[in-house]
């Protein structure tokens, strides 16, 4: 990482700029396949759905990049059936992948080599991030009070402590889906790939003037060598 911190350093306002435009450019781009993505995340998650949908005739829809749980409550005493329309979840506010990418993309010194694999690896991880969350979703949606004209009703399945822990693993998702675990990504994409030459190049070996085997793009006398 010390490679990473002296290419930064002499490198940071391009970087910056690169940072900048990047994300501008992607999240604009992400707007435009999020429908398409939340179509994909509710495709994942099919196979899984009846085992943490515990409301009968539950039907799922998707609305521009929204993906919405239409459950059918009946009210026994009452010979009734309420529709309940919850909000499981909305690509469109999603920007963690123009995040992660804007960063690899900006960060000096990488080959586009480097970049796609940390790319692909970080994409795989928020997917599955974001696909345990919609899971979550859909059980902590289920767990709400339901408002009647006769009053609140628990919905089935209710129970107290099951409430607490889905309500404190929403915090914790919607917590890191702000960013946060795009940047814990990143540092650890960083902390893998970064200075990885230094093993296979003898210290010795490199000129002052060469590229300086942390991968930085600089060179050696201007870098780790300084």
């Amino acid at each position: 990482m010390a490679g990473f911190v002296q290419s930064l350093r002499a490198t940071w306002r391009p970087a910056l700029l690169r940072f900048v435009a990047g994300f501008g450019l992607l999240a604009l781009l992400w707007l435009a396949v999020a429908p398409a993505y939340a179509s994909f995340l509710a495709l994942l998650a099919r196979p899984l759905i009846p085992l943490v949908e515990a409301t009968r005739e539950t039907r799922y829809q998707i609305e521009g990049a929204a993906i919405l749980a239409l459950r059918r409550i009946p009210l026994s005493q009452q010979g009734e059936v309420v529709t309940i329309r919850r909000k499981l979840w909305d690509a469109a506010g999603d920007y963690n992948v123009a995040l992660l990418a804007a960063l690899l993309l900006a960060t000096p010194g990488w080959t586009w080599r480097q970049r796609g694999r940390a790319l692909a690896w970080g994409v795989g991880l928020l997917v599955l991030s974001q696909f345990a969350f919609f899971l979550v979703n859909v059980t902590y949606t289920q767990l709400w009070p339901i408002e009647t004209k006769y009053g609140p009703l628990r919905p089935p399945g209710f129970s107290r402590a099951k409430l607490v822990l889905f309500d404190w693993l929403y915090a914790f998702f919607e917590f890191m889906g702000r960013g946060f675990f795009a940047l814990l990504l990143y540092f650890g994409l960083l902390a893998l790939t970064w200075g990885r030459p230094d093993a296979l190049t003898p210290a010795h070996s490199v000129g002052r003037n060469d590229p300086c085997p942390c991968g930085s793009g600089l060179k050696a006398k201007r870098c780790c060598g300084s």
